[in-house]
């Protein structure tokens, strides 16, 4: 168990930059994720910390000890690579030993180790499976068995779950947390699914155009973005432009083309505590924090609009709506009863929609 420390780390291909200037602390004993979409350097910045690529700039520590140049096998890291990377002619137990037998481990030794690995992934009645008698989960349990099995001083994944089907990577986001926590190794776990990194990170850095955007808590992150793009990539976001009015205490009232708004909680980032009366801000509310009102409703942030479709979920109704300049926004009606949806006749129906004031989400205009 170690701390990770990058510091400006920085990697060129030519002209172009994947990673500009990104500086970490990621705790010792955290699961913790590098979030962003396809081609924003989170992979090269994994790599970097494995070895594989030297960084143009920077510098990478494990606690202390300076890893910048130290060659991958001198780094005693784990990976878990997207595509697991079995050797077919192995059985299940010769590919979980295949670290410690290139180490040399002592019988013993090696012995003891392959024992807990495959405890640890439950997997020790298929050790004399080849890997093509698994399944996809059972082969990336493998994997990460033999990962864990070297006792790594961290643990590098890179979208372990990608080629599993939804209902396998359900089932594996909480057998892979389960298995960090219960060794209580640094790991770190690059994917672009942002249910993934929520439902199982304990730190996330979202990262845009090979640049850290934010980092934080799964929560901080969710409720309290400090931009538009992490508003609108982890989750799903409706924004408004708008103006600040005025500002009293906790309470910020703002002027949008559709009518007046009121965010009863200020951002809680650094860098956005310095809100002006005058300046041009993005209201950001999320679809499940609405409510639908009948037309003319009174109620504080309620909103005048036209109902355009319904979608009927099941555990949820999801309906898209017209505000009055235009503007199509998502409602999520959590938990709706069937018999409640609206009839297609109804559905053009002029109704109101209210935000509450402290799921208003300020973040600077672009």
């Amino acid at each position: 168990m170690v701390n990770i420390t990058l510091e400006q780390l920085t990697k060129t291909f030519g002209a172009t930059t994947a990673v500009d200037a990104v500086s970490l602390n990621i705790p010792a004993g955290s699961l913790f994720f590098l979030l962003g979409p396809s081609g924003c350097g989170k992979t090269t910045l994994l790599r970097m910390i494995a070895g594989f690529i030297m960084p143009s700039t920077g510098r990478v520590l494990f606690g202390d000890q300076d890893m910048t140049y130290v060659p991958p096998y001198l780094r005693e890291t784990g990976m878990v690579f997207q595509s697991y990377a079995l050797w077919p002619h192995m059985t299940v137990a010769e590919n979980i030993a295949f670290g410690l037998d290139v180490r040399k481990t002592p019988a013993p030794e090696r012995a003891e180790r392959l024992d807990w690995a495959l405890s640890l992934v439950q997997l020790n009645a298929l050790a004399a499976r080849k890997p093509n008698q698994l399944s996809g989960g059972q082969q990336q349990r493998v994997a990460l068995a033999r990962a864990l099995a070297i006792k790594p001083r961290c643990l590098l994944l890179d979208e372990p779950l990608s080629n599993l089907d939804a209902k396998l990577r359900l089932e594996m986001r909480g057998e892979l947390k389960r298995i960090v926590k219960e060794t209580r190794i640094t790991a770190i776990y690059v994917t672009h699914d942002q249910k993934e990194a929520l439902s199982m990170a304990d730190g996330i850095a979202v990262l845009k155009a090979g640049r850290l955007e934010q980092t934080g808590s799964p929560t901080d992150l969710y409720c309290r973005p400090n931009s538009r793009f992490v508003a609108d990539f982890i989750g799903e976001s409706n924004f408004l432009p708008g103006t600040i009015e005025s500002i009293s205490g906790a309470l910020i009232t703002i002027q949008t083309p559709v009518g007046q708004l009121q965010c009863g909680r200020p951002p809680d980032a650094p860098q956005l505590r310095t809100w002006k009366t005058g300046q041009k801000v993005l209201a950001a509310f999320r679809p499940e924090s609405l409510t639908l009102l009948p037309n003319g409703s009174r109620e504080p942030n309620a909103l005048g609009a036209r109902r355009l479709s319904t979608l009927y979920l099941g555990e949820l109704a999801e309906h898209v709506v017209a505000l009055a300049d235009g503007q199509q926004i998502k409602v999520f009606e959590l938990n709706p009863q069937a018999q409640d949806a609206p009839s297609p006749d109804a559905r053009h129906d002029m109704i109101s929609v209210r935000i509450p004031p402290e799921q208003v989400m300020l973040v600077p205009a672009e």
